[in-house]
């Protein structure tokens, strides 16, 4: 007996099925999507409404003076001082890097201070100076000038950890007659892996949504993963990091990052170039200059090869076992290896 053959018709007639089994899926899974963004949405929004942090807040510690920028904007600067005032050696005038304030520079400014005066300036957007609005270099420059003017500094010489290499070497660029040298110490002054055009559409409208908001108060709140990144950044030796004195020092470096105007400096950093110089005009500075490194920095601010090579190879010094954070990695290592730098700095040939 022969058995009966499926009807052929019976496949197109399973196809419809299929299609609305699928669309049916499709509409549940949409359906939890937008669900989802919707509830992501809201509580982003009343996590913000609810850690609103004060506009500004008051430095523990040094002073404020009024500087006037360029475009004629009048702006208040904070900074630190360390020394004798009255000294007649050769002042330091410290510039940190991004993210970073005065606080970066605790460890090390008491020693340099031994034999000559310091000054440790905050820049817009991170430490407790006042925040314009624009983020630029030109402004950022006029700062560390302004300070330099105002406490009537003798021809410093200028110190830029990481981005602050950049500002330094703006300063030298268009003033060297006001100062005595620059160093660069963890930075190559150029653009951020690259970067010297503007930043992305989708990485300028993320900066403008309230999860950037959320996600920068949340890093920014407890001192957890700040700490992680410091060790991360400090290298195989981080002597400036241990005990409840490290703990200490993550906690005042966070601090003025949870200022309300610290939160839009940030966020507009991700809708504009990172500051930064072109190698032309790096190869343009003329002042005595020197290159310091943390031995196990290969990325955090650029490439020291680059930095000594625009520099035309200018005298140079590593801070062993060291990464980025030279300073807070050996305090110790990295006053030894600065001030021997100072005596011998030379202007490009």
């Amino acid at each position: 007996m022969s058995h009966a053959s499926v009807p052929s018709s019976a496949e197109p007639a399973e196809q419809p099925v299929r299609r609305t089994r699928v669309r049916s899926v499709g509409r549940r899974v949409l359906r939890g999507v937008v669900t989802t963004f919707l509830v992501v949405t809201v509580l982003s929004l009343t996590f913000n409404a609810l850690t609103t942090p004060p506009k500004r807040l008051d430095a523990p510690t040094g002073a404020d003076v009024d500087v006037r920028l360029r475009d004629g904007r009048t702006v208040s600067v904070h900074y630190e001082r360390w020394g004798d005032a009255a000294s007649t050696q050769t002042p330091l005038v410290l510039v940190h890097g991004f993210a970073e304030s005065t606080v970066s520079w605790s460890l090390v400014a008491p020693q340099l201070a031994k034999d000559r005066p310091v000054v440790a300036v905050d820049l817009a957007g991170s430490g407790y100076s006042q925040y314009s609005g624009r983020y630029s270099l030109d402004d950022q420059s006029d700062l560390v000038l302004g300070v330099v003017e105002a406490l009537q500094l003798d021809k410093p010489t200028l110190v830029g950890h990481s981005l602050g290499a950049a500002v330094v070497g703006a300063v030298a660029l268009e003033h060297p007659d006001r100062i005595s040298g620059i160093v660069f110490a963890d930075g190559d002054a150029l653009p951020f892996d690259g970067r010297e055009g503007e930043p992305t559409a989708v990485a300028s409208f993320i900066a403008r949504t309230p999860y950037a908001l959320s996600l920068y108060r949340l890093g920014t709140h407890w001192n957890w993963f700040p700490r992680r990144i410091f060790d991360a950044q400090c290298g195989s030796v981080c002597h400036g990091l241990q005990g409840a004195k490290g703990d200490a020092l993550v906690d005042a470096w966070i601090r003025p990052l949870r200022q309300r105007v610290a939160e839009e400096a940030m966020l507009d950093t991700a809708d504009r170039p990172m500051l930064h110089l072109t190698p032309e005009q790096v190869r343009a500075i003329r002042v005595p200059r020197a290159v310091l490194w943390g031995e196990e920095d290969a990325t955090g601010g650029g490439s020291r090869e680059g930095a000594e090579r625009n520099l035309g190879h200018p005298p140079s010094a590593t801070v062993a076992n060291a990464g980025h954070l030279s300073m807070v990695a050996d305090p110790d290592g990295f006053v030894r290896a600065l001030n021997g730098l100072l005596g011998r700095m030379t202007p490009a040939g």
